[in-house]
């Protein structure tokens, strides 16, 4: 977190907080496993796409051949992302847990965004559970953890990152209850499927 933004934020919690409040446990891990990817995606969509590492067998053999080598995206990378996985939960420190005025609803909400302070502020009450937001971190940490290989997986493929958080805190960690994606399907594709309908009638 940017110390220039300490002050206001201390002003920000002391005149919001609400008192000591319990959270669901798999709620916040809901919505931590989600902020998490997002923040992951963030740092990724900073990194110059022209950027390569090389990637491939690095183990040499009786031959002392090493094997095929290939250069993909550095984000593509299992170092990069390993060296991302290691360093994002930091960015909880710019989240609190917090629960909406007009409906109680909880949710996790970053003070800060790229345009600067975040509107939703003030459309919150943030809650004070005893571990000052700590737990953040935590669950942060536990879900790169014992999701690392579905994480790895998923960003290292070689096609774009489609529906994250859904993949990874619904369908892996059963943290969320999110309903499947639907499939994308071109209106051409629909035509498609009809004119077969006809056909068989």
């Amino acid at each position: 977190m940017k110390t220039e933004f300490v002050p206001i934020l201390v002003l920000v919690m002391g005149a919001l907080c609400v008192t000591a409040q319990m959270v669901d446990p798999r709620e916040a891990k809901c919505l931590i496993c989600k902020a998490t990817l997002t923040e992951m995606d963030k740092a990724i969509s900073k990194v110059d796409p022209r950027k390569k590492a090389e990637v491939g067998n690095f183990r040499i053999d009786a031959t002392g051949d090493s094997g095929a080598k290939r250069l993909v995206p550095l984000v593509k990378s299992e170092m990069y992302l390993t060296e991302l996985m290691e360093e994002i939960c930091e960015s909880m420190d710019d989240y609190a847990k917090a629960r909406f005025k007009k409906d109680g609803k909880f949710t996790i909400l970053k003070f800060i965004t790229d345009e600067g302070m975040n509107p939703l502020v003030s459309e919150v009450d943030f809650v004070q559970d005893g571990d000052l937001n700590k737990s953040l971190k935590h669950y942060c940490l536990e879900v790169l953890e014992d999701y690392e290989v579905e994480i790895l997986k998923l960003y290292m493929a070689d096609e774009p990152v489609k529906e994250a958080d859904y993949k990874v805190c619904t369908a892996a960690a059963r943290y969320c209850d999110d309903p499947a994606p639907q499939e994308e399907y071109t209106l051409e594709e629909d035509e498609d499927e009809e004119s077969d309908r006809r056909e068989e009638l």
